[in-house]
């Protein structure tokens, strides 16, 4: 019997002897120089992942490791979820690598469990290390429900399409891609903050492969405004303002995260932000211009709450649960900007050289 098996419909019936759990070593864990370094539980996930992905020649998307208890439980039983919607399923040899290996790992993770083991589940992915015992699955055991337990597993990408379709949904009727703006009051304030500041500028180029570069990853045109604010330059050297290029690259990069997560994960219904923008970690329509660094940005909403504004400005990142109103349109932001009317203090946005 294969030790792969395609994630199709009826999947969650399977049973136990619908699998096969054959025994693979692992032969490549490192020499274990510090037994006590907070390193090691990463080394030992890493190193799991990379032989199953020289093993069956495809990307993991995630490894669950359900580790014995010795009472119903005897082995180390890995599943690992692949691309095309392959699940594959072995048993790990506990060999004296992998015994000295898991024995740091675990005393990281609960050291009371290292003397008096319970069956842990242990989720591996290249982004994510977490694990919680067994018997929080109430309601299904490994042993009688095999199909459903795997199941209950699966990561975003064996169901993409299902949860595309219910970020889709939720997000539709709030798209809102043609902004009113008035580039002549847009280019006033520009120049008033350049004068103030004293900035220097890149001078502007022609984005049109940028744009097009946009348009093929995220399905809709490059906005107007943001053209429009880009014929004034192309960056301003030593500040916060990105260039087209640079938007672009920090756009794909949260475009990432949100086909990463579902719908359920971007959205934050326990912070407030009075119903301006909506209660997300990021959307495919903020897009950033503005970037204060550590992860966080400035961005022009392009999909607003029910009492925000198509145009707004939220700052959204890593230090965000969601997004919040900065101001309520690029000309505003730029003009307070220069007139030191805002809560981003100059240091927040002009670097020194």
């Amino acid at each position: 019997m294969n030790n792969s098996k395609p994630y199709l419909k009826g999947f969650s019936d399977f049973k136990r002897s619908d699998f096969n759990f054959n025994t693979i070593t692992i032969n490549t864990f490192p020499e274990l120089n510090d037994p006590d370094h907070y390193s090691n539980c990463f080394i030992f996930r890493d190193t799991l992942l990379e032989a199953i992905k020289l093993i069956t020649k495809k990307e993991v998307y995630k490894l669950v490791l359900i580790t014995p208890n010795y009472s119903s439980i005897n082995d180390y039983y890995g599943v690992a979820y692949l691309d095309g919607k392959i699940v594959f399923t072995v048993i790990f040899e506990n060999t004296p690598a992998f015994e000295t290996w898991f024995a740091t790992t675990i005393r990281d993770d609960d050291e009371n469990n290292y003397n008096n083991p319970v069956s842990l589940i242990y989720e591996f992915s290249n982004s994510n290390y977490s694990s919680q015992p067994i018997s929080n699955l109430k309601t299904l055991n490994f042993e009688d429900n095999t199909g459903a337990f795997i199941a209950h597993f699966i990561p975003n990408q064996f169901i993409a399409e299902q949860l595309g379709n219910e970020k889709t949904e939720f997000l539709s009727p709030y798209i809102t891609l043609n902004v009113t703006y008035n580039s002549n009051n847009i280019k006033a304030s520009f120049d008033t903050l350049v004068e103030k500041k004293n900035l220097t500028i890149s001078p502007p180029k022609d984005n049109t492969t940028v744009y097009e570069a946009f348009k093929n990853k995220a399905g809709f045109d490059f906005p107007e405004i943001l053209k429009s604010f880009l014929s004034l330059h192309n960056g301003i050297k030593n500040t916060a303002f990105m260039s087209a290029e640079a938007i672009v690259s920090e756009w794909t990069n949260w475009k990432e995260i949100y086909d990463d997560w579902t719908q359920d994960e971007l959205l934050d219904n326990y912070s407030t932000n009075q119903g301006k923008a909506l209660l997300m970690y990021t959307t495919p329509y903020w897009i950033p211009f503005f970037d204060l660094q550590n992860g966080n940005f400035l961005a022009i909403d392009f999909a607003p709450n029910t009492k925000g504004t198509p145009g707004q400005i939220i700052k959204f990142g890593a230090d965000q649960e969601i997004g919040y109103i900065q101001d309520k349109n690029l000309n505003s932001f730029l003009l307070n900007l220069a007139n030191d009317q805002t809560d981003i203090e100059d240091f927040e946005w002009l670097y020194t050289a």
